[in-house]
């Protein structure tokens, strides 16, 4: 491929065939403890945060109302997570875990762990490392 963009390309390639490869197998680890990567995403999210607004885990996970609603939701269904008002102010509520939900987060982090663990045996913790660090500057500096 000629032209100035095709690492690009090639790059954007392998990042969407990566993301199935990872997304596959990890959905593969959370099946047993009911949860998809959604549930875990906002449910890891609570569990580095602590109880937060609705809004601030949209924001975090770069998501939509709707969906964080419907997620949380779910959750709150599942006895994962519950709604709590926030001291000061009526209108708002904080989404927390509950102790199921930290339990649930715990052993879904070690199956995480587990399946990064085989995901990148091949490459050195150097090149692990360099991999986040480029991903989350790609990230980052990129526009939307």
């Amino acid at each position: 491929m000629a032209g100035s963009n095709a690492v690009g390309v090639e790059i954007g390639q392998l990042l969407a065939g990566a993301h199935k490869r990872a997304a596959r197998r990890f959905a593969e680890a959370l099946t047993p403890l009911g949860i998809d990567g959604r549930l875990f995403g906002v449910l890891n999210t609570l569990g580095r945060l602590g109880p937060c607004t609705q809004a601030r885990l949209v924001t975090e996970l770069n998501g939509d109302k709707s969906t964080m609603m419907r997620t949380v939701d779910e959750l709150e269904a599942m006895g994962l997570a519950v709604r709590q008002a926030v001291p000061g102010d009526r209108r708002a509520r904080a989404v927390a875990l509950t102790d199921e939900g930290r339990k649930r987060l715990a052993v879904a982090r070690l199956n995480a762990d587990h399946v990064a663990g085989e995901l990148f045996a091949a490459m050195s913790e150097t090149d692990r490392t360099a991999l986040r660090d480029l991903l989350a500057a790609f990230l980052r500096d990129s526009p939307g």
